[in-house]
């Protein structure tokens, strides 16, 4: 039974590869196999968490309805690619962990909790966490971080690269973040602004090929 899932899901992510292919066409650098090539990664706006957080930002554009289908598509596709390298893969069981791990990240990050953020970051993300510890514990900085609620969590994108499993979900949270100097004091952009609706989207990895099980965050972009 779990080869006759692997080749419907082969079938599954053929056939959407295929209309994906009719419908964008092919990119100029492709080879005329019609598959798209995955998108380069992103090493901009790593980090940058207590002072990403927008009061009640306003809606983003409505995408057509067209270009929100095709966006579905490709996430199922890449859905469907990374259960066809790991078939015990489960999108909403990897939301559940992925909730579970932003709040985790988000409480350790304040608290300059090291050894927590090297447990659940690469290792590249994880310099760059480090980094803006060590810059704010050498200012005399403070920050107390208070989870109010996740409000809600969608996979936006997934696909393999290589032997690794990527998956992006975003984040809508409502978050207190009080940053102190060294007497104590607020900071002025802090003081008094209470709850903050935030937005932010994390990419997390996986090697299929390896016996742990667990997911590394390895990007955090928030809205400019």
């Amino acid at each position: 039974m779990q080869y006759i899932d692997i080749i419907l899901l082969a079938l599954l992510a053929a056939f959407v590869l295929y209309r994906l292919s009719r419908v964008l066409g092919r990119r100029p650098d492709d080879s005329g196999s019609g598959v798209l090539r995955p998108r380069p990664r992103r090493e901009d706006n790593i980090v940058a968490l207590p002072g990403r957080a927008s009061t009640r930002p306003g809606p983003p554009p409505r995408a057509k309805k067209s270009e929100a289908g095709d966006a579905d598509a490709l996430t199922n596709a890449g859905v469907a690619e990374i259960r066809l390298n790991d078939p015990s893969f489960d999108p909403d069981q990897f939301l559940q962990g992925a909730r579970a791990a932003y709040e985790m990240v988000v409480t350790a990050f304040a608290k300059g909790d090291r050894d927590t953020l090297r447990s659940l970051l690469t290792r590249d993300t994880y310099e760059n966490f480090s980094r803006a510890v060590s810059d704010r514990e050498a200012r005399g900085e403070t920050l107390e971080t208070t989870v109010v609620g996740i409000r809600g969590t969608e996979l936006v994108e997934a696909r393999m690269a290589g032997r690794n499993a990527e998956v992006t979900v975003k984040f809508v949270s409502d978050l207190i973040n009080v940053i102190k100097d060294r007497d104590g004091t607020l900071k002025d952009d802090t003081a008094g602004s209470g709850v903050k609706e935030v937005v932010d989207t994390w990419t997390f990895v996986r090697d299929v090929r390896s016996r742990d099980p667990n997911w590394a965050l390895a990007e955090t972009h928030s809205p400019a």
